[in-house]
């Protein structure tokens, strides 16, 4: 299974909950499925801004996890490997569920404990890999970020592309942000600053 698509679909996505829904990620699925999965989950527990619906955050969502991707290649396995965990607890737990905000102790009956085994296993590879222990929670808080990036609206000016858009700051310097265009509108910092 892949290993982001596996922990999205068994985990709330940080700081967003995921709800239960019977049985847990299909492997033969299509990779939108998860991000389906994932933002109805987050529409039906009230966890999107206004103005932003489940197919539109499904939409965001899989173009930041490929942005992502491409950015951070190192943290490839820690991406699947939480999209897939998120995927899980959207479809097994409440909305105010904390699996798969962090790599968490889950009994072996759990419908998500495959997904949570191995989000724990790819936070422990990246971190071998890069000789860095916290280098898996670094590429877990990135994708975070991308994440509430997929839940909120831009309400910028026009734009094409990255590049058209002013980089943010905000108070907090780590949730500061390079210029981002989604959906033909720049990420502004009420967008990103939350």
């Amino acid at each position: 299974m892949k290993t982001i698509q596996t922990v999205l679909l068994c985990a709330p996505f940080f700081g967003l909950v995921a709800m239960a829904l019977p049985g847990c990620w299909d492997e033969s699925a299509p990779d939108s499925e998860s991000e389906e999965i994932l933002c109805g989950k987050l529409a039906e527990c009230g966890k999107l801004s206004a103005g932003v619906t489940a197919e539109r955050c499904a939409d965001n969502m899989g173009v930041l996890h490929l942005q992502a991707i491409n950015e951070l290649k190192a943290c490839t396995p820690v991406f699947e490997q939480l999209k897939s965990l998120m995927a899980c607890a959207a479809q097994q737990q409440g909305c105010e569920s904390p699996v798969g905000r962090e790599a968490a102790e889950l009994p072996a009956d759990h419908p998500c404990f495959e997904e949570n085994e191995r989000y724990k296993e790819a936070l422990q590879e990246v971190g071998a890999q890069s000789k860095e222990p916290d280098a898996g929670a670094l590429c877990a808080f990135f994708y975070e970020r991308a994440v509430d990036r997929a839940t909120t609206p831009a309400t910028g000016k026009t734009c094409s592309t990255n590049a058209d858009c002013p980089d943010v700051e905000c108070p907090d310097p780590a949730l500061g942000s390079d210029g981002y265009c989604q959906n033909g509108k720049c990420k502004t910092a009420i967008d990103i600053c939350r």
